[in-house]
């Protein structure tokens, strides 16, 4: 009695292993050198052999003949993974065709590629946080931002998540904008891309995916390895509330596997660039997820984090007390905001917000030039010169002869180390170092009645750490006197700025 019992157990399983085999669907088709750029795979083209294509789960390797067999993925998308030395041969404007979306009915899809050269050297621009919502934020950031985009000649554009502020039917006018732009855009799920009414983290980006494609995924440009994450980890709809459900920052189980597998075609030679919507501290991510992820990267000798989401400006290196426990230098730049202080302070004359950041810093967007598995970051401030780079502040909107004992001049380096080198040198006075400080922009503080958005709110002052302070020389005279601030961060960029003090005589 029991020999048939497990004997029927036995048949049983094979029966519901066979059903399951039954049940997958596999998804094949041709990675192929599109000679004519036509996006078809015509007779006499050829597939291409050794190319990554991805389901968001697994990654296969097309074979000699540039053939790829792989399961349907559970969200449904399937994308190529570019190699530096090709590009994609067909675009939808300048979005670039490198994933599908699955269809039941479809089992074969073929992408093509072009031959080119390696770029040892190239550019691209990295953009946080448009946030919109209101008509007049989507046109502040046509205006502000994505036209003075097309100025520069980059590889790509990158926008790091928040392209919208929760309200998702804003997406078909940031593409429609951003489409405008010469070079192919890639987009980063942020936790304002968040369907509220989604029941998962896996859910939640499920509108976004429908306009922008994978929410996580990977491609190369020169002998850089450009990695997307989405890490907001949303708790769902909280349906006993009846609101938006809480996130915190991390990765599905799913998405940390494939980031693996992705990592083991990496060489470490490459540069590998994170980019993701939060930043990898504490503050803001799961000890845990942190954890996870550092000690993937740790035996990798080139990386550079990019994140968004803080609408301030930081530059550092993760150290222990950050959980990066290895030896190799793994640099974190948090590139502000596209909105600055959510489109916040007085109108100028294109009646654009003017938009100053919660530390001071102008709203503006990052270009990163890249040459071999090197980089060389600059800020590029909307609306304003390119070399401005600092706002130099005195502690009293006027300054007397005579009364200048606690008077000193604040300096907000936007974009530097906190460890830079700062001189200030006031007419020809001998150079003196300024000291760095943590505090609150004093800018900022003394325009921050003016700051109110669309929705008439205002958002609250930050701290940021790339500050500098020097002393008023107490015996300045009554009159004007030239400042000059010259620094030289730990990276190597020079900054430059300049200040006329008036002193008066004290009635």
């Amino acid at each position: 009695m029991k020999l048939k019992i497990f004997i029927l157990l036995i048949i049983s399983s094979l029966f519901l292993i066979q059903q399951e085999i039954y049940a997958k669907v596999f998804l094949t088709g041709f990675v192929f050198n599109d000679t004519n750029q036509n996006g078809i795979m015509d007779k006499n083209e050829k597939g291409i052999a050794g190319i990554l294509v991805s389901n968001q789960e697994q990654i296969v390797i097309t074979d000699e003949h540039g053939q790829y067999r792989i399961e349907e993925g559970k969200g449904s998308y399937l994308y190529v993974i570019k190699p530096e030395d090709y590009a994609f041969s067909c675009y939808l404007k300048n979005t670039p065709a490198y994933y599908v979306k699955t269809d039941a009915s479809i089992e074969k899809y073929n992408f093509g590629f072009k031959k080119q050269d390696v770029a040892e050297q190239f550019s691209a621009l990295f953009v946080g946080d448009p946030q919109m919502r209101v008509e007049k934020t989507i046109d502040a950031f046509k205006t502000d931002i994505v036209e003075e985009m097309l100025h520069y000649k980059v590889s790509f554009a990158c926008f790091l998540g928040d392209i919208a502020d929760n309200d998702l039917s804003i997406y078909g006018k940031e593409k429609g904008i951003v489409e405008c732009l010469p070079y192919p855009a890639f987009h980063v799920f942020g936790n304002h891309d968040v369907n509220e009414k989604a029941p998962s983290a896996f859910s939640a980006a499920d509108v976004f995916r429908a306009s922008f494609g994978p929410d996580y995924y990977s491609f190369n440009e020169g002998k850089v390895h450009f990695i997307v994450l989405n890490n907001i980890l949303y708790q769902g709809w909280n349906s006993e509330q009846n609101k938006r459900g809480s996130y915190f920052g991390g990765f599905t189980d799913m998405e940390f596997q494939w980031l693996k597998d992705d990592l083991v075609h990496v060489d470490k030679t490459k540069l590998v660039v994170i980019m993701s919507h939060i930043p990898f501290l504490e503050q803001y991510c799961y000890k845990k997820e942190i954890q996870r992820l550092f000690a993937l990267l740790s035996d990798r000798p080139h990386l550079l984090a990019l994140s968004g989401h803080l609408h301030y400006i930081e530059n550092y290196f993760f150290k222990d007390k950050t959980n990066w426990t290895s030896s190799y230098p793994f640099q974190n730049i948090t590139i502000g905001a596209a909105c600055g202080g959510w489109w916040t302070g007085p109108l100028d004359e294109r009646k654009i917000p003017v938009s100053t950041a919660v530390d001071g810093s102008p709203n503006g967007y990052y270009k990163i030039n890249f040459d071999g598995n090197k980089y060389k970051y600059s800020f590029i401030p909307a609306d304003h010169r390119s070399d401005f780079q600092m706002r130099i502040t005195p502690s009293s909107e006027e300054l007397y002869a005579g009364a200048l004992n606690e008077s000193f001049l604040s300096i907000n380096i936007f974009t530097a180390t906190k460890d830079a080198v700062v001189k200030v040198l006031i007419d020809d006075l001998p150079a003196v170092l300024a000291e760095n400080y943590k505090g609150k922009d004093l800018f900022y503080q003394n325009t921050y009645d003016l700051r109110y958005n669309y929705d008439n709110w205002r958002p609250d002052m930050q701290e940021t750490q790339h500050l500098w302070k020097c002393i008023v020389p107490s015996d300045l005279q009554v009159g004007y006197h030239r400042v000059e601030v010259e620094a030289v961060d730990v990276d190597g960029n020079q900054y430059t700025g300049f200040k006329i003090l008036e002193i008066k005589t004290k009635m």
